[in-house]
């Protein structure tokens, strides 16, 4: 599968109606997003934690929403996003924070079956959550926190305990982590594997041969469809291609 990372970023501003609009149109598989909340509280569609340096759980949706405008865009509500992608495409629903979930899902299953969308994040607990309440629901364990504290990034080695932990259906990595026999062990435990967030040609290449991986998260969906548009349908690639800097 391809998912447009945060929709379509290469044509429009991530996370806004008009990236997930592109990303339709081109004919993603699906399209990811991330969720976090404001303190009206509202469910909001934004990556960062913050917007001019304050805090997005310390403002109200309205206020959000004049301080982006000013700055040319808007940031949906996930609701907004649902409406308008349902019957669409299928969904990757990233939480960035903990203690919503049960209203996540419950607003997820107003406009989409339990087979249309993921959740993952990085945090295990939360999967845990939905998946204890929800187990028919599909979630997925990120990986690759570089940014993290050191004792998180060294806790992301022991990744199959915290998949175990998080009861989690898939593994969703950086592609730094497709060495050291990564994709043997998921293989192995039954896991399906997504990989983030894959812009160079060449690995796209070798990834749409790779069995073991069953989809791709890119900012450059256009040339990812494409290029799978031109690959004859084979299998069994095992070597992946890695650039010299990240994607």
């Amino acid at each position: 599968m391809i998912i447009g990372h945060r929709g379509a970023p290469n044509f429009a501003k991530e996370n806004t109606i008009e990236s997930f609009e592109k990303a339709i149109a081109i004919g993603v598989d699906m399209i990811e997003f991330d969720v976090r909340r404001t303190n009206d509280p509202l469910f909001i569609v934004h990556h960062d934690e913050s917007i001019q340096n304050r805090p997005l759980q310390a403002l109200s949706y309205p206020t959000i929403r004049e301080m982006v405008q000013q700055r040319g865009f808007s940031i949906p509500t996930v609701e907004e996003v649902l409406r308008f992608t349902q019957g669409k495409v299928k969904l990757d629903v990233e939480l960035k924070e903990e203690g919503y979930e049960k209203e996540i899902v419950e607003l997820l299953l107003k406009y989409f079956e339990e087979d249309q969308f993921v959740i993952t994040s990085f945090k295990e607990i939360s999967l845990k959550t939905i998946k204890d309440r929800y187990p028919d629901i599909k979630v997925g364990l990120l990986l690759g926190k570089f940014r993290a504290p050191l004792w998180t990034r060294i806790s992301e080695l022991f990744y199959m305990k915290r998949c175990k932990k998080a009861r989690a259906d898939v593994l969703v990595a950086h592609w730094t982590w497709l060495r050291f026999g990564f994709l043997e062990r998921a293989q192995r435990h039954g896991k399906s594997v997504f990989v983030w967030t894959v812009n160079d040609e060449k690995m796209m290449g070798s990834l749409f041969q790779e069995r073991r991986v069953d989809a791709i998260i890119t900012d450059r969906p256009d040339l990812a469809l494409s290029l799978r548009k031109r690959l004859p349908p084979s299998f069994g690639g095992d070597e992946i291609h890695h650039p010299h800097r990240s994607s």
